[in-house]
């Protein structure tokens, strides 16, 4: 169990907080692409939001899920959604509004699904998975929802991050370095590779033998 001062509480609620927001915006900016009404456009903000939790506690057997007794996952998410389109006209790419979106939501997941599992009494490899679940597998569902290409699919480095980020949060909570340190420098390891990714286009690591018919 990771014993946690009230500094690191609140550096968690904040992470947990942020991620959860925008998240909800990149769902409700992908749902506005998709010309959904109103209702649509919350509710997809608030599945993408808490999917990748909720899949992750599944995995676990952690019962219920995290935002059933989150008096706060509902309204942060319907307040990311209704921050999402009223602000929309001013993004000069919804698109790229998302795309963003996401990949500071992915920073904070990483590190709050590694630590998740962690508590639950996970082993260090099976919480580095968590974290990678948890920061993708919402947005998975966002985009199979509105038949999106996800961008867990993408060519650029997308899970990788969220799996590098977990990995350092996990290493440094066994070391015994402090958690609320360690969850700011994993999140923001995470963000920097991810954003990186995005600018310069680079490609996740990938190696495939050609196909019979290529070799003649």
């Amino acid at each position: 169990m990771i014993d946690m001062s009230q500094t690191t509480l609140e550096i968690f609620f904040a992470i947990s907080t942020i991620g959860l927001f925008v998240f909800a915006v990149s769902g409700a900016l992908t749902a506005l692409r998709n010309d959904m009404d109103l209702f649509g456009v919350a509710l997809i903000a608030f599945v993408t939001g808490v999917g990748g939790g909720t899949i992750r506690d599944v995995f676990l057997g952690t019962f219920p899920v995290w935002w059933i007794n989150d008096p706060y996952a509902i309204p942060v998410c319907l307040a990311g959604a209704i921050v999402a389109t009223l602000a929309q006209p001013l993004f000069d790419s919804r698109l790229k509004a998302l795309i963003w979106a996401d990949a500071i939501g992915l920073s904070m997941f990483a590190v709050l699904g590694a630590d998740a599992a962690l508590k639950a009494g996970a082993p260090a490899a099976i919480a580095v998975f968590m974290g990678g679940v948890t920061a993708s597998f919402g947005g998975v569902v966002r985009d199979v929802l509105l038949n999106e290409p996800p961008l867990l699919l993408k060519q650029d480095i997308y899970v990788t991050a969220a799996l590098i980020g977990a990995g350092i949060y996990v290493a440094a909570t066994h070391s015994g370095a402090d958690t609320g340190l360690a969850a700011i420098v994993a999140a923001l390891v995470t963000f920097g590779i991810r954003a990186a990714a995005i600018l310069f286009d680079i490609p996740s690591p990938r190696y495939a033998r050609p196909r019979r018919d290529e070799l003649t």
